[in-house]
């Protein structure tokens, strides 16, 4: 049973839009709101983007670059802890760790989309 969990979690790493769409489709289900599903599952998805680059890196140039992807993640909260100060004057810390997240989610995917490609014309160029 562990052997099938552990496959289910690795190939959800491997493939974190299959967890995006899962998790859309039933929360759509569920619920009938579009808008909530996809927000929902965004947020899902960006652990699991997280999880997917941090080890794309590792597999292509062999180090691990998290500290890189922790860079973003806190430089996004300055980010937008100092657009909502100037803007609004309300600090809310759960609006700023959303706001982030969903921009997380945006650069991931940037960065998911652009390790892929370069790993596959590494490889072939490689063999």
């Amino acid at each position: 049973m562990s052997s099938v969990l552990g496959a289910v979690i690795a190939t959800f790493i491997t493939v974190p839009y299959l967890v995006f769409f899962i998790v859309k489709k039933s929360i759509h289900k569920i619920t009938k709101k579009k808008r909530k599903a996809f927000k929902v599952s965004t947020d899902i998805t960006t652990f699991f983007l997280f999880l997917s680059v941090e080890r794309m890196t590792v597999e292509i140039w062999g180090q691990s670059y998290y500290w890189v992807l922790i860079l973003l993640f806190i430089s996004g909260c300055v980010m937008f802890t100092l657009l909502i100060w100037k803007n609004d004057l309300d600090l809310s810390l759960g609006k700023i760790f959303r706001l982030n997240w969903r921009l997380q989610f945006l650069i991931l995917t940037c960065g998911y989309f652009s390790l892929m490609t370069y790993g596959i014309i590494d490889r072939i160029l490689e063999a």
